[in-house]
C-alpha cells in the first residue's frame, strides 16, 4: 500500500481515493495528499453518514450532510403522499368492487365518502400554501 490522496472537485467536494501503488491518481484529477490515518477517518465516517469535503486550510475533513434542498423535500414528500394513496387504494377497489357484486359493502357510504375526500386533500397537498414543508392529513380511524 502506498500514499494517499483524496481526489476533489471545484466545489470542495471529495470525489474519490487513490493510492500510489495500487490506483495512481490520473493526470486530470486534482487531489491532495493525506495519510492512511486521515483516509481511514474519512472512510468510517462517511460510512455514518458524515460527507467529506474540503475544510478551510485545503484538507479533506468530515462535515455533517447538507440539508435537502427545495426540490429534494418536495421528492420525499410526492414519495410520502404517493405512498399513503397507495395504502389506500385496495380500500377504494374493494367497495367498488362490493358495490359491483350487490352483496353489500365492509365500508358504508360516510366512510367511504370520508375515504375519497382523505385521498383528495393528498392530492391537493402539491397546491397548498407552504408546500413541501406540511405534514400529511389524518387518515380516517378505519384505515389501518
Amino acid at each position: 500500500m502506498g500514499q494517499k490522496f483524496a481526489a476533489y472537485d471545484a466545489q470542495g467536494a471529495v470525489t474519490g481515493f487513490y493510492d500510489s501503488v495500487d490506483s495512481p491518481v490520473p493526470d486530470a484529477v486534482t487531489a491532495v495528499e493525506i495519510t492512511a490515518e486521515l483516509w481511514q477517518e474519512l472512510i468510517n465516517g462517511q460510512g455514518q453518514g458524515k460527507r467529506i469535503a474540503l475544510d478551510a486550510n485545503g484538507m479533506p475533513a468530515l462535515f455533517d450532510p447538507l440539508p435537502p434542498t427545495r426540490a429534494q423535500q418536495a421528492d420525499m414528500m410526492r414519495a410520502r403522499r404517493d405512498g399513503a394513496l397507495a395504502a389506500t387504494d385496495w380500500l377504494v377497489s374493494r367497495h367498488q368492487d362490493e358495490k359491483l357484486i350487490g352483496d353489500g359493502t365492509t365500508l358504508t357510504a360516510d366512510e367511504f365518502t370520508a375515504l375519497l375526500r382523505y385521498r383528495q386533500a393528498l392530492r391537493d397537498l402539491a397546491d397548498a400554501t407552504g408546500w413541501p414543508n406540511l405534514e400529511l392529513p389524518d387518515a380516517p380511524d378505519f384505515v389501518t
